[in-house]
């Protein structure tokens, strides 16, 4: 397992996890499985013992088809391209703890027997739920108003205190407060609407790009250097890090004969500048000040 695997899985779960339409899928299929007390249930238990019973059944069930299609996703990214595709892998993956989550369930609170053949059943069950699970879910992601917001990351090689140089474009505005550029960069398309402000910078995470703008970030699957081909104006200044010709994005040297160059940007990260592209960023900033 690599290094980064894990973290992608976390952040692939938490993604997951924040989809306010699928905590509603949620709660209306528990509800429905307490109404209607499949599987002997209703004659069986009491709607509160009822309740408790579909409560936890799905919550173990749903976590770990939860945990297994973010794994497959995080895993597969690089070599299956189709996320629906991915998903589907990792539900027919979760078949198997399905099976053995519910067998388990049901053996401490129903007095069911626990054994392989009754994992193998469950798990049979399982897996046709598990697929229309991951097409839910899929579905869910494929809504591009609720998409969740990315976490802000540690600002990357942190300058001592500098002095500042504005890299000024007033011919650039913020969405927000007015109109917009008509170069409007066509990366913005792939963001929730709410996050389409005027593009900031953009760092490589994984196999993702955090697309960061001056309405928040999104996380975008895809390389770098894709997404520096759709975001129009600006210069790139590390192997894993772009910045827009924002008004509010400054270039700043650490304390010292041989500081170390940063792009200051409006967020409020430093970006460190490779010494490839020192000279280069140079010169750009000089000549927008000079513009």
């Amino acid at each position: 397992m690599s290094d980064t695997l894990l973290p992608s899985t976390l952040r692939e779960l938490r993604t997951l996890l924040c989809r306010p339409r699928l905590w509603l899928v949620f709660a209306l299929v528990v509800g429905l499985f307490v109404q209607t007390g499949p599987f002997g249930t209703y004659e069986r238990l009491a709607f509160p013992t009822r309740l408790g019973y579909w409560l936890v059944l799905h919550t173990a069930t749903w976590g770990c088809a939860l945990v297994c299609i973010a794994f497959t996703d995080a895993a597969l990214s690089a070599r299956v391209q189709p996320r629906l595709t991915r998903m589907l892998i990792g539900a027919v993956v979760s078949s198997i703890p399905i099976g053995l989550a519910i067998t388990v369930i049901n053996f401490a609170l129903l007095m069911r027997p626990l054994n392989a053949v009754r994992i193998a059943e469950n798990a049979l069950i399982a897996l046709p739920i598990s697929v229309g699970f991951s097409l839910l879910t899929w579905l869910s992601l494929s809504g591009g108003n609720q998409l969740a917001p990315a976490e802000q990351p540690d600002a990357a090689g942190s300058a001592a205190p500098v002095t500042a140089i504005p890299a000024t474009n007033p011919a650039v505005r913020d969405p927000a407060s007015g109109p917009v550029s008509p170069d409007r960069p066509a990366l913005l398309d792939r963001l929730p609407v709410d996050k389409r402000g005027l593009l900031i910078r953009l760092e490589v995470q994984d196999h993702y790009v955090l697309v960061v703008t001056s309405r928040g970030t999104e996380l975008v699957l895809m390389r770098l250097g894709d997404a520096i081909g759709e975001a129009g104006p600006g210069r790139r200044v590390h192997r894993s890090h772009w910045v827009a010709e924002h008004p509010e994005n400054f270039l700043v040297r650490g304390v010292g004969k041989n500081g170390r160059l940063a792009i200051r940007t409006a967020d409020g990260a430093d970006i460190p500048v490779s010494r490839s592209y020192a000279a280069q960023i140079q010169r750009w900033i000089e000549r927008r000040n000079s513009g």
